[in-house]
């Protein structure tokens, strides 16, 4: 590998006025520093629950004991906080070395100079899926490396279809008309209060799955939106008729995105459309063994539309102090086995073909499933979306918002999706 060449290019503000928050774990006050013994100092910065930082705790100790000249300090708040964090730390010329990123806001960072190139240093990614760590790359440099691949998915509850009266459709071939005719026939054949799927319409992700099944993109590789506005009428329209025609629950219901809280982990709807990764948490607020099926429409227009997207990214600051010391680290992170026995699949399944093979021996029965699943689909995935430009974080609180005005029909389905690209448009400037 080449000496490692550090992006100097000034930091932007990335979120005006947003607000300071503590450093919950064991911060420094600026990112990266060296010990008098030559110890390098390295903050890496993540969100997640409390139990999510005890193992990312146990993934650290294991990096040291196996790296004594580098030490990792933690840094992590829940979602909710850390993108303003994050944005006010990279304001502050105090970016952490090591971050974890999402899709939709690695180019954002990745474009204003702040993330570095990860092809300059030794992070070995050859028994990645080339679809998977592509999508962290933008205009060909790496910036983000996946900890592991989600797919976008329907989750149904076999024991409510069984209930209903109504067979698990062949996944293979199912079409969007089939979705609707089965949502309503597990409703009419259930006792009130009992419905055939969750709304799904407020999910961009789901959509672009939609639009790609139709050879057209949410947002094409210049960054634009790359869609007929048809279709998303028509994705409008659909939600509408299965409100309408009772498969899904009325609009005061549908609108819960707490998934843990939700219709399906209630057990008051049959299906929902999330993503993978969520099928053994699901199932457990659930109390049923829940399964995934592929996507309606998958064999039904112009090419298959569901894509692996990384349960989140490992990055790098362009400006740290210490390169190769946090690029060991992140390889170590994705290619450690005993890591990712720690982990399992809750960042993802595990990105490296090896990591994947010693963790799902292990894994729950419904994770298992979800695996397998995943796997399975390998050869069925055709590419991965486009990176997405600055301002894609927007979209989803711009489609639910726009959603929920068409459940409540404020506004018509024309109507939504004139002001969704109006908004999407303006907000990807």
């Amino acid at each position: 590998m080449n000496t490692a060449r550090i992006s100097r290019r000034p930091l932007w503000r990335l979120a005006a006025g947003a607000v300071s928050l503590a450093v919950l774990v064991g911060a420094t006050g600026c990112a990266g520093g060296s010990g008098d013994d030559g110890t390098a100092t390295i903050r890496f910065s993540w969100w997640g629950s409390e139990e999510r930082t005890a193992r990312m705790q146990e993934a650290i100790d294991l990096f040291e004991a196996e790296n004594p000249d580098i030490q990792v300090e933690g840094d992590f708040v829940d979602w909710s906080g850390y993108w303003d964090k994050l944005a006010t730390s990279v304001a502050g010329g105090n970016t952490p070395d090591v971050l974890m990123q999402e899709d939709r806001y690695l180019g954002d960072y990745a474009n204003r100079g702040v993330l570095a190139d990860l092809g300059e240093y030794e992070i070995a990614t050859d028994d990645m899926d080339a679809t998977l760590l592509g999508s962290g790359e933008i205009d060909g440099t790496q910036y983000g490396v996946p900890t592991g691949s989600n797919v976008y998915t329907v989750l149904a509850n076999p024991a409510m279809f069984e209930a209903a009266g109504v067979e698990m459709p062949d996944d293979t071939t199912w079409t969007w008309d089939d979705y609707e005719e089965i949502a309503n026939a597990i409703s009419d054949g259930s006792e009130d209060g009992i419905y055939g799927t969750s709304d799904y319409s407020y999910n961009e992700t789901a959509f672009s799955v939609y639009v790609r099944q139709h050879g057209q993109s949410l947002l094409d590789e210049n960054g634009e939106l790359g869609y007929d506005d048809e279709l998303l009428v028509e994705w409008f329209e659909r939600s509408l008729r299965l409100q309408e025609e009772g498969g899904q629950p009325p609009a005061d219901e549908a609108l819960n995105l707490d998934l843990l809280d939700s219709p399906i982990a209630k057990n008051v709807a049959a299906m929902t459309i999330t993503w993978s990764a969520q099928l053994g948490p699901v199932s457990t607020a659930a109390g049923q063994e829940l399964v995934p099926l592929r996507m309606p429409g998958e064999s039904e227009f112009e090419r298959t539309g569901m894509f692996f997207k990384p349960g989140m990214y490992l990055a790098q600051a362009a400006d740290t102090e210490h390169p190769e010391a946090a690029a060991k680290f992140i390889d170590f992170f994705v290619n450690s086995p005993e890591v990712g026995e720690i982990f399992l699949t809750e960042l993802g399944l595990p990105s490296s073909a090896p990591v994947r093979d010693a963790v799902t021996a292990n894994l729950p029965e419904s994770e298992q499933v979800a695996a397998d699943y995943v796997v399975d689909l390998a050869d069925e995935i055709e590419d991965a979306p486009a990176p997405l430009p600055n301002g894609a974080g927007d979209l989803a609180d711009i489609m639910n918002r726009i959603n929920s005005d068409v459940l409540f029909e404020r506004q018509t389905p024309e109507e939504a999706a004139a002001q969704f690209r109006s908004e999407a448009e303006a907000a990807i400037g």
